[in-house]
């Protein structure tokens, strides 16, 4: 009577053990936060990835990473942000140009930012990161008035996204 009581539990030791050593943990993602007090601080930014890459125009290939900050839409940053700073419903893009800080004020809510009335990405923390994403979409970019357009490069380089109704996307990681 004994042996079968015996044989039951080593079955049942035998199943459970063999359960747990199976089961993995999953890696646990970095939580992500969208809060004010999560994001607010100055970050610096790095890795930043453009898209599209390139564009051509006229037979001419610009690279967008090294033209498309000095764009009137960008408030004359003149380079490509190296941090952004957040407070106060409020993200300040910030390059540095000749010694000198550039900035570009975009409105914060709710992780979404934004230009006067129009939507130009989010902002997320992961871990102990930041995501930050631009977005110009190209319904915006066709909207735009030509002389936005003119005389400079980073406006050739808008209009030629546009017209191949592409989207201008920008991503950059920071950290504290």
């Amino acid at each position: 009577m004994y042996i079968k009581q015996w044989a039951a539990a080593l079955l049942l030791g035998a199943i459970v053990l063999g359960t747990a050593s199976c089961a993995k943990d999953e890696p646990k993602k970095p939580e992500t936060s969208i809060a004010i007090e999560d994001l607010a601080g100055t970050w610096n930014l790095s890795g930043a990835t453009f898209s599209p890459e390139t564009v051509t125009v006229g037979g001419t290939e610009y690279k967008v990473a090294d033209h498309i900050f000095k764009a009137f839409i960008f408030g004359g940053l003149n380079a490509t942000p190296s941090k952004v700073k957040i407070e106060d419903g409020k993200a300040t893009l910030i390059s540095v140009v000749g010694g000198a800080e550039k900035t570009f004020d975009l409105g914060l809510k709710d992780g979404k930012l934004s230009f006067q009335s129009f939507s130009l990405g989010s902002v997320v923390r992961e871990g102990n990161q930041l995501k930050l994403e631009i977005a110009v979409e190209n319904a915006l970019l066709k909207r735009m008035p030509l002389d936005h357009f003119a005389n400079s490069e980073a406006g050739v380089i808008l209009k030629a996204i546009a017209d191949q109704n592409l989207d201008l996307k920008i991503k950059a990681t920071g950290t504290k």
